[in-house]
């Protein structure tokens, strides 16, 4: 049970008396990166306190992002994405704990109910631990016993990580902050007023610092000159003007910070590679894209869609690549599960064409064509090729459907050269892990161009045909001989444990392609995704593993 002490820094708000907690563990896990280290955004089902013990981590929360500096804590709650990735030149060491949190039913003490809502602290922000409490030796010492092997150091680790929350909670103290959190502060400032007339002067009077210093610091954090970040953040308002609006050029420049429309045409020019009258006519239709994987289609075909799902984690790729182009973001959650709020996002919005796959419920396919017109692509009868080819014959992008496939069958070619450098005639098979099972497994765009395009040999030929998913235990894994296994494994807490308990077993260590380094890590997007786009990141991805 944890502590009553909590009482000065009330955990969890007054709703929830702190002696009605319980807490459970689920695992710790001990990060020690260099520089350019990335744990990519991922899903979490338990409470997770981030722990900053060296360096400096820069920390994905959903939408949002936030720098941990040592000695600094945060929290995650159920049910939301997050990612990490270490800051600045030395690297991080992070502590991650993730446990679930419950509290006693009033009505019933002997019942408990699982607590996923709610923020772990009442201000929802980093806690800077006072340097009194040793944050690394506590986390080195929870870590040793929880992967000690033994049943009581378990326990003993449920004890010591109270210990942690209860300094965590009263010896926190209020963030000091230096260049590097003024530097912070001032890039939120630009992001507020990038259409105010900036300059390096005044930012830098912001931060206390001269000009020079602060450029430096600038650069070296965010990895660009500050005008150019301005310059940036400019042109991406200015996309969104010219594809939700129907204001005039010179409008649009001035409302994003460029008094001169001459000299706002050739920045723009410079950074997006067309006129911003180009850019501004093949933006005037409002093309919904209703599933993740049309967006590859439009895009493949120069069409930048009005609305696409678009998630920092389902869709990371769209989302980082894009998610400034599109104006509006359906729901992306978990692969279109909720397909009423998208629903319900066009309506509001208003596309004058709505492109979706063909696989729809009855009440959402009429749902969708009551909004405007619908062109469905056809999954089950066609290759993604011929999708693109039928789609672009639809919206008349025929000549950009031929140069794209165009150049997607050249980088083949260059790639099919490298896989039969490298494998030769080695099989392969991919195996997926979620949660606690393994599973032979092919997807569409694997079976036409991991196996088909990129000519890999396959290890199995499933009687499901092409397209398969299979379980698969580790003993039939090891009986295969397969000389090259491509692994899925599903970035979420439970699979992610389960991947790191496997990889300390014999069985696992004793499989022919894990002892001959022959295993290659795959990551869903793109993998999963078939469309024209993301089959073409497959083959880079490809190639940047074999290599």
């Amino acid at each position: 049970m944890i502590s009553q002490n909590f009482h000065k820094e009330r955990l969890m708000g007054s709703e929830h008396p702190l002696d009605r907690l319980t807490l459970k563990l689920r695992d710790i896990e001990k990060i020690k990166s260099t520089t350019g280290w990335v744990l990519p955004q991922q899903h979490t089902s338990s409470y997770i306190l981030v722990m900053v013990t060296g360096g400096e981590a820069l920390l994905t929360l959903d939408h949002r992002s936030v720098n941990i500096r040592a000695q600094g804590v945060y929290s995650c709650v159920p049910e939301s994405t997050f990612g990490l990735a270490s800051f600045g030149e030395e690297g991080a060491e992070v502590t991650l704990v993730r446990f679930d949190l419950y509290e006693e039913i009033s009505d019933d003490t002997s019942s408990l109910r699982l607590i996923k809502e709610t923020p772990l602290f009442q201000s929802g922000r980093e806690l800077a631990v006072a340097p009194t409490l040793q944050l690394a030796f506590h986390c080195e010492e929870m870590n040793n016993l929880w992967h000690s092997g033994k049943a009581m150091d378990r326990f003993h680790a449920h004890l010591e990580f109270q210990q942690v929350l209860v300094h965590v909670t009263e010896a926190h103290t209020p963030l000091k902050e230096d260049s590097q959190m003024l530097i912070q502060r001032t890039k939120e400032y630009i992001d507020e007023h990038s259409n105010e007339n900036l300059t390096v002067e005044l930012l830098a009077g912001m931060a206390g610092l001269s000009p020079k210093y602060y450029v430096d610091l600038f650069k070296r954090r965010y990895g660009m000159s500050t005008t150019d970040y301005i310059s940036g953040l400019r042109i991406n308002r200015a996309k969104q003007f010219m594809a939700s609006t129907d204001l005039r050029l010179r409008d649009i420049a001035h409302q994003v910070g460029y008094q001169d429309e001459f000299y706002f045409s050739r920045k723009f020019k410079k950074i997006v590679g067309v006129s911003p009258s180009v850019y501004m006519s093949s933006r005037r239709r409002k093309i919904a894209a209703y599933h993740i994987g049309v967006t590859g289609h439009l895009l493949a075909l120069n069409m930048t869609p009005y609305a696409a799902p678009l998630h920092p984690k389902w869709t990371a790729y769209y989302y980082r690549m894009y998610g400034k182009d599109i104006p509006v973001h359906l729901s992306a959650y978990r692969l279109d599960m909720e397909w009423e709020s998208k629903i319900q996002a066009l309506q509001e919005h208003q596309p004058e064409l709505i492109i979706s796959y063909d696989h729809l419920r009855p009440e959402e396919r009429k749902r969708l064509e009551e909004i405007a017109p619908v062109q469905y692509i056809a999954t089950s009868e066609h290759s993604w090729r011929v999708q693109l080819q039928t789609l672009a014959g639809q919206i008349g992008g025929e000549q950009d459907a031929e140069a794209w496939l165009a150049s997607y069958d050249l980088k083949v070619q260059q790639a099919k050269v490298l896989v039969q450098q490298e494998l030769g005639n080695d099989t392969a098979v991919v195996v997926r892990l979620l949660k606690q099972q393994f599973t032979r497994y092919s997807s569409p765009s694997m079976a036409e161009v991991f196996y088909g395009d990129l000519g890999v040999r396959p290890a199995y030929s499933s009687p499901q045909g092409a397209v398969y998913n299979e379980p698969i235990s580790l003993e039939q894994l090891s009986a295969m001989k397969v000389d090259c296994i491509f692994l899925m494994v599903c970035q979420e807490s439970e699979t992610l444990s389960v991947w790191e308990d496997v990889q300390k077993t014999s069985l696992w260590q004793n499989i022919k392609a894990v002892q001959n380094n022959r295993l290659y890590i795959i990551t869903a997007d793109p993998w999963l995704e078939n469309s024209p786009v993301s089959n073409e990141r497959m083959v880079d991805d490809m190639m940047n593993l074999l290599r």
